[in-house]
């Protein structure tokens, strides 16, 4: 099914599961923001896509997406480049942070919860604002609107090895949570995905040990890649408006925890 009326956000693009559901979404018909701080890998990517697609597909927000001047400036690409507004956001951008309450580097604490935490509320707070305005001017009723977040496993069970980021995730899945219960009823669909073990550069940027990345792969591999997710994000926006795909849980299938 062609989506060629759905405008969509992706943070976190440049990489791992964002580049792989920008590519799936964009082969759905989906005209694309891609938004990351690598502005040369989103280039790539958006000339990828549109040499694919033979067409504008997609374009290129670089920036921050924690500094709320971005989402606007991607928010309102999509009305300038389309005449339409974002019905699908997809929130891929996050860090990670090795070791436990008491093992890990306290001075890098702050910046995790504003990326993980903070600086999500804040994009989740203005794609719902322009999705609210959209759904009460009673358009295209048809078209589902969906905010689709990135969780982790970690973020519904608690671990001792990674005490941290795991809180941030945990905090993740109650703001994501409360927020389809709240717009829900507005018919407006907000899914978090909680991926196990997925391997991209995100283990290397966080700063993990990759001896034991790779030891523990081999323990429960094969495991994740970032387009397993992404077709987990390609199936679930293809739904009828009236079905909800609101919370899922993706793990390599050798893993039993977290």
């Amino acid at each position: 099914m062609k989506n060629t009326n759905r405008v969509g956000i992706i943070t976190g693009a440049s990489s791992g599961i964002g580049r792989n559901t920008a590519l799936r979404i964009a082969s759905d018909g989906f005209r694309i923001v891609l938004n990351g701080r690598n502005e040369k890998e989103l280039d790539l990517l958006k000339q990828e896509i549109n040499t694919k697609t033979g067409a504008e597909t997609a374009i290129v927000v670089a920036g921050d997406v924690t500094d709320k001047e971005t989402l606007e400036k991607c928010i309102k690409a999509c009305n300038e480049h389309w005449n339409l507004r974002p019905s699908l956001f997809v929130a891929c951008a996050g860090r990670g942070l090795p070791g436990t309450l008491i093992t890990s580097d306290e001075m890098q604490w702050e910046n995790l919860w504003h990326i993980n935490v903070l600086g999500l509320q804040h994009q989740l707070k203005a794609i719902s604002q322009v999705m609210i305005a959209e759904r009460e001017k009673g358009s295209d009723t048809e078209t589902p609107s969906d905010i689709v977040v990135i969780g982790s496993t970690i973020g519904r069970n608690v671990s001792p090895f990674n005490s941290v980021y795991g809180a941030t995730k945990f905090a993740v899945h109650g703001l994501t949570e409360a927020l389809r219960r709240e717009l829900g009823p507005k018919g407006i669909r907000v899914t978090l995905i909680e991926p196990g073990l997925v391997s991209t550069n995100f283990q290397e940027s966080a700063g993990y040990d990759m001896d034991w990345f790779a030891n523990y792969c081999n323990e429960i591999g094969p495991v994740l890649v970032g387009d397993d997710v992404a077709k987990v994000v390609q199936f679930l926006v293809q739904m009828p408006g009236n079905v909800h795909l609101d919370n899922i849980s993706i793990r390599p299938t050798r893993q039993s925890y977290p």
